[in-house]
């Protein structure tokens, strides 16, 4: 203890009593020790907007390519987020423009009928768990649905995904039943393409990603990562997001008044729920050369954690950066990442979340979180609930 009443600088993303609120831990880190270093687990963490901003654009310094998880995740594919140029650059090329804001604004009506699908059943109920009777189902019926998967399996699908980010208390490293899951996941994927070779032609991602295969452009192993990723990163981050966002909302009721008096802040509301509370915590780089910052040195080769959701509370960066203030609009935070690695899958998680709160809202403007009865995912890189129970006045005529 650095003084009776103010804790040392101290971050351990394995520590469950970190998980529920972070944020104190994360300004003393930016005040006091920007570049810290945890020797439990010996990696080191950068907790400020500059320092991160620069890092994520800096793949020769800051490496991907060793993984982009604090722990080696040991898994016979490779991903997009575990590589560099010209490796990451060639697999971006191949699907980065299914993912446009302009392709993804077509799934708009079908989002929204998917939305609008999962609320009714609760309308006269006055009561609904945001997680998981919607947020936590919405986003894997997209993703089944972009991917060609059958509506039947997203339970399981969504199970494995839980599972695959899922972490121990204290341990570091992913549990036997995280690697389990992630070779479920797989023996899905290697199934999936077995049984397309006996139907017609489709035109969707997969079926991209098996002709970039079929053309020599992507190995089996980068073709099972993206189905890894876009299963796991399409379905986590976009349902904490939302769970976050209305927890948010119950905090802040005069944030809540004001977007309800004026809809048209719903794309800023996301943007600073990205930037207040955002699922994404950290993600992981190797440095590749002794790094100086701050008066600290990182050693070569050692693991470094981009703490995002600290570097977009920094007061240096915003102003009364520690408020929730859906005015704010920051499009320029962290919460999707940054550089190379920005999120090839934005544009639709901030379409999900648009559709998805304009629907709930329209549903339980009135809404109110039981927080006796919330309860935490708990991963280092992922941030965010797995019930959200609320009540709300009964609404029998929505969308009817």
């Amino acid at each position: 203890m650095s003084g009776i009443d103010t804790p040392a600088p101290h971050y351990d993303p394995y520590d469950y009593r970190h998980h529920d609120n972070p944020y104190p831990d994360y300004k003393r880190l930016r005040d006091q020790a920007p570049v810290f270093h945890n020797s439990k687990f010996d990696f080191y963490a950068l907790s400020r907007y500059e320092d991160c901003f620069r890092a994520v654009r800096d793949f020769r310094t800051f490496s991907s390519a060793q993984g982009s998880n604090l722990e080696n995740i040991n898994i016979e594919v490779a991903t997009i987020l575990d590589s560099d140029p010209p490796v990451h650059t060639r697999l971006r090329h191949i699907i980065v423009d299914l993912f446009t804001p302009d392709s993804v604004a077509s799934l708009e009506e079908s989002v929204r009928d998917m939305a609008i699908d999962l609320l009714r059943p609760h309308a006269s109920t006055g009561s609904i768990d945001v997680i998981t009777d919607f947020a936590a189902r919405l986003p894997m019926s997209i993703i089944c649905r972009l991917l060609g998967f059958p509506r039947d399996d997203e339970d399981m699908l969504r199970g494995w995904t839980d599972a695959a980010v899922h972490r121990n208390e204290g341990e570091f490293g992913v549990p036997a039943e995280g690697h389990a899951a992630m070779g479920k996941l797989i023996e899905y994927f290697e199934r999936d393409i077995a049984r397309r070779a006996t139907l017609p032609p489709r035109h969707d991602v997969i079926a991209r990603l098996l002709s970039a295969e079929g053309e020599g452009r992507l190995s089996h192993g980068e073709l099972m990562g993206f189905m890894l990723i876009l299963s796991v990163a399409g379905n986590e981050t976009t349902t904490k997001l939302l769970g976050n966002m209305m927890f948010q909302l119950h905090r802040h009721p005069d944030q809540r008044a004001v977007l309800l008096a004026e809809p048209s802040l719903l794309p800023s509301a996301v943007e600073e729920t990205m930037r207040f509370d955002g699922p994404t915590q950290m993600m992981a780089r190797t440095v590749t050369r002794d790094v100086e910052l701050h008066g600290t040195t990182i050693p070569e080769g050692k693991k470094v954690a981009l703490i995002f959701t600290s570097a977009n509370r920094d007061e240096r960066k915003y102003v009364d950066a520690e408020s929730y203030d859906i005015r704010r609009n920051p499009r320029d935070h962290l919460g999707f990442g940054g550089g190379l690695h920005s999120c090839v899958g934005a544009a639709l998680a901030r379409l999900e979340a648009r559709v998805a709160m304009q629907e709930m809202l329209a549903l339980m403007p009135d809404f109110v979180v039981d927080e006796t009865r919330l309860d935490r995912m708990h991963s280092p890189n992922v941030r965010g609930f797995t019930t959200v129970p609320v009540s709300f006045t009964p609404n029998p005529g929505y969308r009817a």
